[in-house]
């Protein structure tokens, strides 16, 4: 058995991240495993900042019987043209993927039909929704005969609603070195957020409260980024949570106490396994129920710092349990574990 997995050669997010880290654990596991580049990226320089991952590329994934291709949500059609090879897609998130994004779109279309104006001619509301309506069918058909994986409960719930198809919890994990001890001491009573997740709530939180630091995690190296949470009181996460996030995991790693929107794979105590007290509701007003929220971190951050550790204490044992489920998928073939119980 050889197993390939497709990436966007050259870029350098969570995502792809855990695609190499997958690669990575199969060949721990003397599986052979190859990362196949997407087409239209295989002219781009790869990331070197997953130098650390054992994930050579092969040029094609193969198609004879045994073997087993994996692709993320965004590339479910590259499982098409497969007739002996076992294909799986991996929902590294669910807002992104195009299936729910079509779907989205599809309904934006209908108050612009009922509308009828010049601006949107009938006829061409009609053709974008037909053209819509086969994209989706022609990856319906994709999905229905692929295996499921998902890195977050929030994806298997929604992969399970939607698409009626039982996945298998397939995660990934933070790469980063817990710190050995840690306390509210020495720590700066700031926020740090990840601006490429919430930047124009996060103006709008600055507008409100100039008063109160605000450190953006953006033109940073990695230790750069490690060294400004391991300072920082508290990190401040609220974008829409497609999947299982990175960031928040090694804020907590790093010892800030982490505060959520209360949305998407956040708002399960699977995926983010936090106090409810530090997830924070969208509506009606998602910036001063924020405010709301630090305020209370700040009254007693020993308290929040300690109302985590759970939290904290799950990170450094992430690989082993990511381990675990690529051997679980991959080598006993046992499918259709929900993470509904995340290992202790």
């Amino acid at each position: 058995m050889t197993v390939y997995v497709y990436y966007p050669r050259g870029l350098a997010t969570g995502g792809p991240e855990a695609l190499h880290q997958l690669v990575d654990s199969l060949r721990r596991q003397n599986q052979p495993a190859f990362l196949v580049p997407i087409p239209g990226t295989e002219s781009a320089p790869r990331a070197e900042r997953y130098d650390q991952y054992d994930a050579p590329e092969a040029s094609a994934a193969g198609d004879t019987p045994g073997d087993i291709v994996v692709v993320p949500e965004t590339q479910a059609l590259l499982l098409k043209p497969l007739r002996k090879a076992r294909g799986y897609v991996w929902w590294l998130s669910i807002d992104y993927a195009p299936r729910f994004v079509i779907e989205r779109d599809r309904t934006s279309l209908l108050p612009i039909e009922r509308t009828r104006n010049t601006r949107f001619p009938l006829l061409q509301v009609r053709a974008a929704k037909r053209a819509l309506r086969g994209l989706v069918t022609g990856e319906d058909r994709v999905l229905r005969g692929s295996g499921h994986l998902a890195q977050s409960h929030y994806a298997w719930n929604h992969v399970f609603a939607h698409i009626g198809r039982v996945g298998s919890i397939l995660s990934d994990y933070t790469p980063v070195a817990p710190l050995d001890a840690v306390t509210i001491a020495g720590r700066i009573p700031r926020v740090a957020y990840n601006p490429a997740k919430s930047r124009p709530i996060m103006a709008e939180f600055a507008r409100r409260w100039p008063g109160i630091e605000l450190l953006p995690l953006e033109n940073m190296t990695g230790e750069e980024v490690a060294s400004a949470l391991a300072t920082s009181l508290v990190y401040l996460d609220l974008g829409a949570h497609p999947g299982k996030d990175r960031m928040p995991r090694e804020a907590a790693a790093m010892g800030s106490v982490v505060l959520v929107a209360n949305r998407g794979a956040a708002a399960n105590g699977v995926d983010v396994p936090i106090p409810p007290a530090h997830k924070i509701d969208v509506g009606p007003d998602i910036v001063q129920n924020a405010k709301r929220a630090l305020d209370q971190v700040f009254a007693d951050p020993t308290a929040a710092l300690a109302a985590q550790a759970d939290y904290r204490a799950r990170i450094p044992r992430e690989r082993d349990v990511f381990d675990a489920e690529v051997r679980r998928v991959f080598v006993e073939g046992l499918e259709g574990d929900d993470g509904a119980v995340p290992a202790a």
